[in-house]
This record gives C-alpha cells, sequence and structure tokens, in this order.
C-alpha cells in the first residue's frame, strides 16, 4: 500500500488543477494522486507518529476509533482530529457504523516526488 505523493509549488497546482477542470490536461496515470507544496507541508502530515499510526491500523485492524488510541497510545479527542485531516488527504478511510467509526489506513509507505515543473499543457489537446 504504496501513495505516491508529488510536491509542486502552488501556482503550478492551481494551474494544473485549472487545466485538468478544463479538459486541457489529462493526468497520466503513474502521476501522484496527492500534491503537497512543499516537504515541510508532507512532513506536518505524514510525521512519524502519523506515519506510526497508519501502521498500527494496517496491522491490527481496529474496530473503533477508541481501539486504535488504546492500541496507539493515544487521547481519543486528540486521534480524531489526527484522522480526519489524514483522510482529508487521502490516506485514510473512515467509515461510520452507527455510532462508532471504523479506521482504515489506504496506505502505510509512501514515494515522494518533485516535480520542478509541470507543464500543464504537455497533454493538451
Amino acid at each position: 500500500m504504496k501513495a505516491l505523493i508529488g510536491i509542486i509549488s502552488e501556482e503550478n497546482l492551481r494551474k494544473r488543477m485549472l487545466a485538468i477542470a478544463a479538459g486541457k490536461y489529462i493526468p497520466d496515470p503513474g502521476e501522484p494522486k496527492v500534491w503537497f507544496a512543499s516537504l515541510n507541508a508532507i512532513g506536518q502530515i505524514l510525521s512519524n507518529e502519523n506515519i506510526a499510526l497508519l501502521r498500527i491500523m494496517s496491522a491490527q485492524k481496529p474496530e473503533t476509533i477508541s481501539e486504535l488510541a488504546r492500541l496507539a497510545g493515544r487521547q481519543v479527542s486528540n486521534l480524531s482530529t489526527t484522522l480526519k485531516t489524514l483522510e482529508g488527504h487521502g490516506f485514510v478511510h473512515l467509515q461510520r457504523k452507527g455510532n462508532t467509526v471504523k479506521p482504515t489506513a489506504l496506505f502505510t509507505d509512501f514515494e515522494i516526488r518533485v516535480e520542478s515543473e509541470l507543464l500543464v499543457n504537455s497533454n493538451a489537446a
């Protein structure tokens, strides 16, 4: 379960998104699906603690956030915030089941590509 993450400037990311929306750029299947503006931004989300949390989820398959909190030695309230952030970036799936939420890690390993320049017109129609 490896995520391909790209680093691109905010300006180029904005241009890329607009070109995709306008149908002027079609991403290649091998391109990253998750983009950040810097290594620092990635580091804030994929800290060592959060990567360990993803690996605990993958190995232990907890049924609830409370169970994950116990396994990870973290407070439920703090953990819930972290999980929502990871879900927002596509690294975690939170499945609601009645009054509980089952956390599932979508990725446990990461490959980072630093794009010096992504030419949004390279696949232009």
